[in-house]
């Protein structure tokens, strides 16, 4: 009788592999249970590695949480890059273009985003406060976008308006991770309704400006 065929050795991962490896499930544990329910045994089990390797990676929870903000973050960053929000098309295809980035992050990356939304509470110090920051990024984005379609426009009130977009659009988001079935379209297309209607007074009489100016 034939002997069963013997598994040839394991591939040893790389160090960057691994730790995308720890990092991956890492999310997944903060997003299921978030900051305060992880512990660093939590993510060794899941990641399927000892503890002891995990601390070579990262030296603590809080070094392990602001490791998955700023990946989250970098990965959302370019989907804006990708979307070229600021280089083509009329204001409002430019502003959907950002919105659905977003959106298609949140789609396929779940539980990046709950890491740098906050879902759950956040640690104190600065972990959290990191967070915090990294969080108000996507508001500086969209700040940028309008201060070049509406130079004339008060900074202040720029960031405030930009500020709504972002916090309207976490919290939708909050909404659809609950309502998965709900299409990518038709939820891009909710918070453009919102959010047009508020801006397109400006946004007009921009491009109408431009338009005189250029006549």
């Amino acid at each position: 009788m034939a002997s069963a065929p013997q598994a040839g050795p394991r591939r040893r991962l790389t160090k960057q592999a691994r730790r995308a490896l720890i990092l991956k499930a890492a999310e997944a544990v903060f997003g299921e249970v978030g900051y305060h329910g992880a512990t660093m045994e939590l993510v060794a089990v899941r990641s399927g590695v000892t503890r002891s390797l995990l601390y070579e990676h990262f030296s603590s929870l809080d070094d392990l949480y602001v490791a998955c903000v700023h990946a989250a973050r970098a990965e959302l960053h370019s989907r804006f890059v990708d979307a070229s929000i600021f280089n083509q098309g009329h204001p409002r295809d430019q502003l959907r273009a950002g919105i659905e980035a977003y959106f298609r992050f949140v789609q396929e990356h779940g539980p990046s985003w709950d890491v740098l939304s906050g879902t759950g509470s956040l640690p104190a110090g600065p972990a959290g406060e990191l967070a915090a920051e990294l969080r108000f990024r996507a508001a500086d984005q969209i700040a940028a976008l309008a201060e070049k379609v509406v130079p004339d426009l008060d900074p202040d009130e720029v960031r405030a308006y930009a500020h709504i977009v972002s916090g309207g659009g976490e919290q939708l988001a909050r909404w659809w991770r609950r309502n998965p079935g709900v299409p990518l379209d038709d939820v891009v297309e909710r918070l453009m309704t919102v959010v047009w209607d508020g801006l397109s007074g400006f946004v007009d009489s921009a491009v109408e400006q431009g338009t005189s100016s250029a006549g």
